[in-house]
């Protein structure tokens, strides 16, 4: 849950300093050597100058900046494009300090001059802030570029040479951050098992060790590639290389906030998510919003993520694989959650996930963990009552996962826990959180956390039927059968093949029929009848002559004799003539095969409309490939033998292949997007030109999908008497609910999304602008109980409820810390004054701010609320 101010500055400095820097890492200090560059650990054989020994610097932990007095910087300022007009621009520097910042990027290329940057490092200095030197050019060769002979070039002439007497003054040691290259790495990768980022990260490492054999021990702030937007370069162990290849660990990561990967809070949090496990703080080094670009970003929501996000840490002892604990949170009053809903965000290690093989020899891995996270209530008379759970094999790895239970209107008695016999949700006095191993494997362990858990009021069922008194049968008759209410239920004892329940007279005007609603009837069906071939159906007759009848299906194959069983179906009879004039509902269950000696109980019958419920759906561009650089993933899936190879050509993916070629093409890295959520429904969309040769041709196409579990699921065969040949076509198809296969995982990431093809012509077919747009309904409600974990005193008070197998109240206790959902990060905002929709002053004294400025300086968690001083001595 997201801090406020105060709760920030404590549990950052209760989170902070538990140890610098990072490991020595995996790699040996040899591994990578370039002849061309001094080997790690030799000597500056220059005469240069040289930052002073034992000059205190600026230093780094796993995941915060610190001052030279050790106390976490939380970089809040402004980008000041230096290099464009140095005298000019040097006015800007006071009333940047004046807004609060503390903290300048200090932008400068080749024509800025030893004097100069002195001049501007001396002025940002004797106003208190930090100066992030960031070296840039016109985007011929390090932004946006990826050759590294030009960045190579800049450390070797530059920073090592034209500028190395101011850098290396003792007074801007403990000042300053030298960003090496604004933006500079490969094109068009945004996949983290890419390869495609070696050159980038064996050019750095050698850069890092050259400024450590200059003397440098102050931070270095290393780019993302693409522009700094693509922070999977730092990712799967390329961030450790980094670490491994800085004799000081004084490394700081840094991204672009622009474009696709950036435009959503929850792309922000995930990247987050990610980069906090790499062990080297993450600072946003500049990003765009005020509606500008093909995917405007919007700039609150960087510095609303940027003061972080506390979370509720659990780190089990795990003994055996019957292991379990509850954890049980008081609201301190009593809260009606009939009909509510619940819901909880979830982070897991990704070993509880527990990958295995899909099948023996397969080189496709897929989760398989049983470590189950379950959420419950209780009431003021102490019952308790399970609401669900989720296995971990239902889980995404590397972010969080926002779980959802409703709190159901009939109690279920199997969901009671611990000998309880009954449930009143409108009584609820605390939620609990249980964790359990749930013969989970040894090898599944590691830290669980938790965040957001909130609770939702209820709409009331539009109708309920429980039959809780003996011989009252709540308006309920019928033919066909004896009908008793005893026990608890509507009882019918069959006299014919089918049994008629129908409701009439006044209670039936409680259910408007004019929307679609959800029932749900709750049936025993005894064994006796397990070989009659059952059929059933909801109906209801409206208008004064009985004439208008409608009818739907009812799921009778989800009853299991000799059980109780839960039918859920929608009614939908909105289209019926005189709707308003309602007769009779009723069910209908047939195939009966008589005689039988036994009844069908029927426990409870439940109407609601989900229009009810205040919703809303959210549609969003969950990926986008415009082919702007590199193919974006796409490659050669390597099936049935297909010899395709894929390109990219002017920004459109080219697909070459042979005559009578077939195979697929797959966007490899496609479960990397989690954006991708199948939980709604989904529209695909996509560009595609064949050449007129093609026309008359055998050739064809199929989009597809491969679910986390590998299940494979063809959404999208293009219809060829629709493609106008030589030309661009737009394609569209559409996915809902009853279009996935059975077994296909709705709540993992995408394995594979691609095409397949056969039947093709020798030549070149092309693509562009492949979208996945997901439409989702969301409650729209606001929670009637929040708890986000933001004090320490919110974690101190979750009690320990039970404990299971081998744990124990103790250890379990001790099992819970504070932890973070986003570390919070530091920023420095594009732009201080120009000509752009970015600027955020109207000229360089900055007299006049822009409404952009006014956002970022004085809005919410802007610079003026959450800038902090920071100590230089």
């Amino acid at each position: 849950m997201k801090m406020k101010l105060l709760p920030w500055v404590v549990m950052t400095g209760a989170l902070t300093l538990t140890a610098c820097g990072g490991s020595d890492g995996l790699l040996g200090e040899d591994n990578d050597v370039d002849m061309m560059y001094p080997e790690a650990g030799t000597e500056d054989p220059t005469d240069r100058p040289r930052p002073p020994e034992g000059e205190p610097t600026m230093t780094t932990t796993d995941e915060f900046l610190l001052d030279v007095a050790g106390n976490p910087v939380f970089l809040r300022g402004v980008t000041l494009e230096y290099y464009k007009d140095t005298a000019q621009m040097i006015q800007a520097i006071e009333p940047i300090a004046a807004t609060g910042a503390n903290a300048v990027r200090l932008m400068i290329d080749s024509s800025v001059t030893e004097d100069q940057l002195d001049g501007a490092l001396s002025t940002i200095a004797n106003n208190n802030m930090v100066a992030v030197v960031s070296l840039t050019d016109d985007g011929s060769a390090l932004h946006c570029q990826e050759s590294s002979d030009a960045i190579v070039d800049a450390v070797n002439t530059l920073w090592l040479d034209q500028w190395i007497s101011v850098l290396a003054q003792d007074r801007y040691q403990g000042r300053v951050i030298i960003n090496i290259a604004d933006g500079w790495g490969p094109m068009g990768v945004f996949n983290a098992s890419s390869l495609g980022y070696k050159e980038y990260i064996d050019t750095y490492k050698a850069l890092i060790r050259r400024f450590r054999e200059a003397g440098f021990k102050l931070p270095l702030m290393i780019d993302g590639a693409n522009c700094g937007q693509d922070f999977n370069a730092f990712l799967v162990g390329r961030g450790d290389e980094l670490l491994a290849a800085d004799a000081e660990k004084n490394l700081i990561f840094a991204a672009d906030g622009d474009g696709q990967r950036w435009d959503s809070a929850d792309k922000i949090i995930a990247a987050n998510t990610l980069l906090a496990q790499q062990d080297v703080p993450f600072v946003m080094n500049a990003f765009g919003g005020s509606e500008t670009g093909d995917f405007p970003v919007d700039e609150t929501e960087f510095m609303a993520q940027a003061v972080g996000d506390t979370a509720l840490v659990v780190d089990t002892p795990w003994v055996g694989s019957d292991d379990g604990v509850g954890y049980l949170n008081a609201f301190g009053e009593t809260l009606d959650l009939t009909s509510g809903a619940t819901s909880l965000d979830v982070f897991m290690d990704r070993r509880y996930l527990e990958f295995m093989r899909v099948s023996p020899g397969s080189s496709n891995y897929a989760p398989n963990g049983t470590t189950g996270i379950a959420m419950y209530l209780m009431d003021e008379n102490g019952n308790r009552l399970r609401l669900g759970m989720s296995l971990a094999r239902e889980l995404r790895e590397n972010v969080w996962n926002k779980l959802r239970f409703d709190v159901p209107a009939e109690i279920d008695p199997a969901n009671l826990l611990d000998g309880a016999t009954e449930f009143d949700q409108a009584a609820v006095t605390h939620v609990g959180i249980e964790i359990l191993a749930n013969g989970k494997s040894d090898l599944a362990e590691g830290e669980i956390k938790f965040d957001n858990l909130n609770l939702f009021p209820g709409v009331p069922p539009m109708y309920t039927a429980e039959f809780n008194t003996d011989g009252d049968s709540e308006g309920w008759g019928g033919n066909g059968a004896d009908f008793t209410t005893a026990d608890g239920s509507l009882q019918a004892l069959p006299t014919g093949e089918q049994i008629n329940y129908q409701l009439g007279g006044s209670t039936l005007g409680l259910i408007d029929f004019s929307s679609v609603l959800n029932v749900t009837v709750r049936m025993f069906l005894p064994e006796e009848y397990s070989g009659d071939g059952l059929w059933g159906q909801a109906f209801a007759q409206f208008c004064d002559d009985w004439s208008a009848w409608n009818q739907v299906s009812m799921p009778v194959a989800q009853l299991v004799p000799g059980q109780w069983s839960e039918l859920k179906f929608n009614v939908d009879f909105s289209g019926t003539n005189c709707i308003n004039t309602k007769q009779s509902f009723g069910l209908q269950l047939g195939g009966i095969s008589l005689p039988k000696s036994q009844s069908v109980l029927i426990d409870s019958i439940v109407i609601e409309d989900p229009s009810a419920r205040p919703t809303k759906i959210v549609t969003d561009t969950q990926y986008k490939a415009t082919f702007t650089g590199g193919t974006e993933g796409f490659v050669n899936a390597g099936w049935d033998g297909g010899q395709v190879e894929v390109s990219n050509v002017d920004g459109e993916l080219v697909a070459t292949v042979p005559a009578g070629d077939g195979g697929a093409v797959n966007k490899a890295d496609v479960n990397s997007v989690q954006e991708i959520n199948f939980a709604g429904n989904l529209t695909v969309k996509a560009r595609l030109f064949l050449p007129e040769e093609y026309s008359g041709s055998e050739f064809w196409m199929t989009f597809f999908f491969q679910s986390g579990s590998w299940q494979h699921f063809p959404f999208g065969e293009v219809d060829m008497s629709g493609i106008t040949y030589g030309e661009w076509n737009d394609l569209q198809f559409e996915i809902t609910d009853e279009d996935y296969p059975e077994g296909f995982s709705r709540t993992l990431s995408p394995q594979m999304f691609g095409f397949q093809y056969g039947g093709t012509l020798a030549g070149q077919f092309k693509l562009d602008d492949i979208e996945i747009i997901g439409d989702s309904v969301v409650d729209d409600l606001q929670p009637i109980y929040e708890q986000g974990f933001s004090t320490m005193g919110s974690i101190d008070d979750l009690a320990v409820d039970f404990t299971q197998g081998a744990l124990d109240s103790g250890s379990m206790l001790a099992a819970k810390k504070p932890g973070y959902h986003v570390v919070p990060f530091g920023w420095t905002a594009s732009t201080w004054f120009d000509t752009s929709a970015l600027t955020i002053a109207d000229d360089v004294q900055g007299e006049v701010l822009t409404e952009r400025g006014e956002e970022i300086v004085n809005g919410a968690n802007g610079i003026a609320e959450t800038s902090f001083p920071v100590m230089f001595e």
